[in-house]
């Protein structure tokens, strides 16, 4: 059996690499960049995450059906920037599972993917 302690990265299709670019960089402060010597695939960097964006064009239901979740240690300062930014946003709590419950707030980005944040309560 392979044991896993955390997802390390994934990557997500979008409609435009240019308009993700500007979208995450604005709203987490990531650093993103095209891979070297590949214009197809995006880059997303901050200290503890590193994910890829692809260009791919598709339904607007094959965005709305991804979705990539980030840990924060306080939900209310995400909840608080969303308010700033005009960003409409659902909240709520997971109280499920054996370890790691968490409370969310999720939005969508503009090609529809689900966003989400989550602080693990302990």
């Amino acid at each position: 059996m392979i044991e896993i302690t955390a997802i390390d990265h994934t990557c997500l299709a979008v409609s435009s690499l240019e308009q993700s670019k500007f979208y995450y960089e604005s709203l987490f402060g990531a650093r993103m960049f095209y891979r070297e010597n590949d214009r197809t695939t995006l880059v997303f960097e901050t200290e503890s995450v590193h994910f890829f964006f692809t260009e791919v064009q598709t339904d607007s239901d094959s965005y709305r059906r991804q979705h990539i979740s980030f840990r924060v240690e306080n939900i209310e300062k995400v909840e608080q920037e969303l308010i700033d930014r005009n960003i409409p946003f659902t909240s709520g709590k997971v109280d499920f599972f054996r370890i790691n419950n968490y409370r969310w707030i999720e939005w969508r980005d503009p090609d529809g993917i689900r966003v989400e944040c989550v602080e693990v309560v302990k």
